[in-house]
């Protein structure tokens, strides 16, 4: 289930997040994850993507903590 994050009217997308478990690698850009398994060492971290108003959804490279990491990331 994807989480709205922003819209721009302007382009007229938006910002979309999906979380995805069980990563043993960390956030493509600070190495943190949202929340770590002390136990099995697995890993939450989220997904971006984003949508057009025609419904087409383009992916966003790599898998984030957070949207301030995924925006650096990508400038």
């Amino acid at each position: 289930m994807s989480v709205f994050i922003s819209r721009d009217s302007f382009a007229r997308t938006e910002i979309l997040r999906e979380t995805v478990s069980g990563h043993i690698d960390g956030c493509s850009w600070c190495g943190n994850f949202v929340f770590k398994n002390e136990r099995t060492g697995l890993g939450k971290l989220f997904a971006y993507m984003v949508e057009h108003d025609t419904g087409r959804r383009e992916p966003i490279t790599g898998l984030f903590c957070s949207i301030g990491c995924m925006r650096t990331y990508n400038l």
